[in-house]
């Protein structure tokens, strides 16, 4: 009798339990093809869980490796990292930023690598850029979930955002 009260306890309690998808199963080939405007090759797995951050990370290999795309899912202590990583974004930079810049002169090198956080709007509940043309990615909360997505390939920091964007508004009906 004990035995089948604890089977049905457990069956209860991995049928309340939600699952998840993984990292991988968020976008399509179909998605990636479109934005990337490559096949996918292949995808690379791995999932953790560090001081109660579970981040499952795929890594959407391309034929162009420069054009692969790296995914991540967090889910756990989101708001946390939010808040300890994105609580001093500056806003979204405008033409005028642009304009002011190129008047500073910093150099075209020391711009490259500037990496500070900026609010992107239009996706999930808050959104933000984190780098630069060179390396970046989109950090999108939405409810206690944070996506990341990290777009190769050539193009401009502004294209590579869009890019993220459309990425992540496609991962984010399958979260």
């Amino acid at each position: 009798m004990i035995q089948m009260l604890t089977a049905v306890l457990f069956m209860m309690g991995t049928a309340a339990a939600p699952r998840f998808p993984n990292a991988c199963q968020l976008l399509t080939e179909r998605d990636i093809a479109r934005v990337q405007g490559e096949a996918l090759k292949s995808v690379k797995l791995t999932e953790s869980n560090d001081g109660g951050l579970r981040v499952s990370q795929c890594f959407y290999v391309l034929p162009s490796f420069t054009n692969s795309i790296s995914v991540d899912v967090m889910r756990g202590k989101t708001a946390t990292f939010w808040r300890n990583h994105f609580a001093n974004a500056r806003e979204a930079k405008s033409e005028d930023d642009d304009k002011d810049r190129n008047r500073a002169t910093p150099s075209r090198e020391a711009e490259e690598h500037e990496n500070s956080a900026r609010k992107v709007q239009g996706i999930g509940d808050a959104a933000v850029w984190s780098g630069n043309r060179v390396a970046g990615a989109l950090y999108v909360l939405k409810g206690d979930t944070i996506l990341r997505i990290s777009v190769g390939g050539g193009g401009s920091e502004e294209q590579k955002i869009e890019r993220s964007k459309k990425l992540a508004a496609r991962a984010l009906r399958r979260v």
